[in-house]
């Protein structure tokens, strides 16, 4: 019977639910880099496009304010299912405590974050019924670079400032992230940077996020404020013994439906390797 011993047992799936998608939060770096997340109960779910720089004109008093239908449109988000099984044999599960079973869902929602950075960080075209497109699918304002560097992220930070948004976030390689911090400690910015510090956190006042979804040379710069998360509330984390019963084994599942778009693509600028480099 699914959800019998475990994390449900001890907070059935009303409760759970939240749990697991404050968890999402804090796992994937498309949510923690600050995008905008919306929680819904439906099948979509209809956003208001925001823009970084929306038009306005002056007007006459007792005139009808100008209309510009093309920055009234929505962002249309269906969210789509990202989830995974491990089976655990029932002696395991027998000596363990409800606690423990816990960070079994816990760790799998990370697998799911994984998951859901792996396709955001990426290329990807939509896939009809089974996943969004990847944020670089997207026509993003864009620069090539023989590698990432400081100078490179505060021009591409620039370049959003100048369409009028607040650059809060550096995705980067992990191995960018080293080399941005031996930047800072080594090169023309070291007296800049606290020796005794673990590493410079910020470039030109966006936080620095690492991804292996990114290899090095690419990094996105960004006002993650116009990127809109969906997230529906019927979030699971169950275990049944069922599936396994012959094996003596029990099975975990977590399931969550995401999808995201941006709504501006001026809030975003990505860096990426020069061609034949």
């Amino acid at each position: 019977m699914p959800g019998s011993p475990g994390l449900t047992a001890q907070w059935g799936v009303e409760e759970w639910a939240p749990v697991l998608i404050e968890a999402l939060a804090a796992e994937a770096v498309l949510l923690r880099a600050g995008a905008n997340r919306i929680t819904t109960t439906g099948r979509a779910v209809h956003v208001p496009r925001l823009l970084v720089h929306p038009r306005a004109d002056w007007t006459e008093e007792l005139r009808a304010l100008p209309s510009d239908e093309g920055e009234a449109d929505t962002l249309d988000l269906a969210p789509f299912k990202l989830g995974n099984v491990v089976t655990l044999s029932n002696e395991s599960i027998a000596d363990s405590s409800v606690g423990e079973l816990d960070r079994v869902g816990a760790a799998m929602v990370r697998g799911v974050a994984v998951s859901l950075d792996s396709t955001a960080f990426s290329a990807a075209r939509a896939a009809a019924n089974r996943s969004p497109a990847g944020l670089l699918d997207y026509e993003l304002p864009n620069g090539e670079v023989e590698r990432v560097t400081i100078s490179a992220v505060v021009r591409a930070a620039g370049s959003i400032v100048g369409a009028g948004g607040v650059p809060n976030a550096v995705i980067v390689s992990p191995e960018d992230l080293t080399s941005l911090r031996l930047e800072a400690l080594t090169g023309a910015y070291a007296t800049l940077a606290d020796p005794t510090a673990p590493g410079i956190e910020r470039i030109a006042g966006a936080a620095l996020y690492p991804t292996p979804a990114f290899r090095a040379g690419t990094a996105l710069i960004a006002d993650m404020r116009y990127v809109a998360v969906a997230v529906r509330r019927d979030a699971t984390a169950e275990f049944s013994p069922d599936a396994g019963f012959g094996s003596d084994a029990t099975l975990a599942r977590v399931v969550m439906r995401v999808d995201y778009a941006p709504s501006d693509v001026s809030a975003l600028y990505l860096l990426r390797p020069r061609r034949g480099i």
